[in-house]
């Protein structure tokens, strides 16, 4: 009997563990699958980019044919606020006129690198999503401003600031060029 009780315990014990675990969602905006559906509509429009990058007042310009969207859209989706981790992070105010329905997310959190989310409605289409993201530890900072406009672009600026190093500027300008078949 006496072998019997652990055994018991051990048993109730991998049952209560097998359960699923209770995960909480936020009810925040989700950038990640705003920005999945936007990348999905700019590969079936064939949409390249004109994009323009100014690093310490050093500019350079090109064209990209075929761009990696995860990859030019990185910073954006770096500033999901949607996550568990971030659950009662946020405070969400919301205007309403018209046409027009602003969502504004102010963090309460001062880990939170999302500092401000600014979501612009215009008659129920996402027209522009404004950005303020900070990240900070002893031996870097990182600010940034991200813009993105539905179906026009995107700019990004920021400022990172390394230890024993001068602070860098950087300017981010994309034009989305949507690709017009020839007839």
């Amino acid at each position: 009997m006496k072998k019997l009780i652990p055994l018991i315990i051990s048993f109730f014990f991998l049952i209560g563990c097998a359960d699923e675990p209770i995960v909480q969602h936020s009810s925040y905006f989700s950038i990640s699958s705003f920005l999945n559906e936007e990348i999905k509509q700019h590969q079936k429009l064939k949409t390249r980019l004109e994009k323009e990058v100014i690093r310490d007042e050093v500019k350079e310009s090109k064209r990209i044919e075929s761009p990696s969207w995860e990859h030019e859209l990185k910073p954006f989706f770096e500033s999901d606020i949607d996550k568990p981790a971030w659950h009662l992070a946020y405070e969400c105010d919301t205007v309403q006129t018209d046409s027009l329905l602003q969502i504004v997310y102010v963090a309460k959190d001062e880990k939170a690198p999302v500092r401000r989310m600014q979501i612009d409605y215009l008659a129920k289409q996402i027209q522009k999503i404004e950005i303020q993201f900070e990240k900070t530890n002893p031996w870097f900072s990182l600010k940034r401003k991200l813009i993105y406009h539905h179906r026009i672009g995107y700019q990004i600026e920021g400022e990172q600031h390394m230890v024993l190093s001068d602070p860098s500027r950087f300017a981010i300008n994309v034009k989305f060029i949507e690709f017009i078949p020839k007839k």
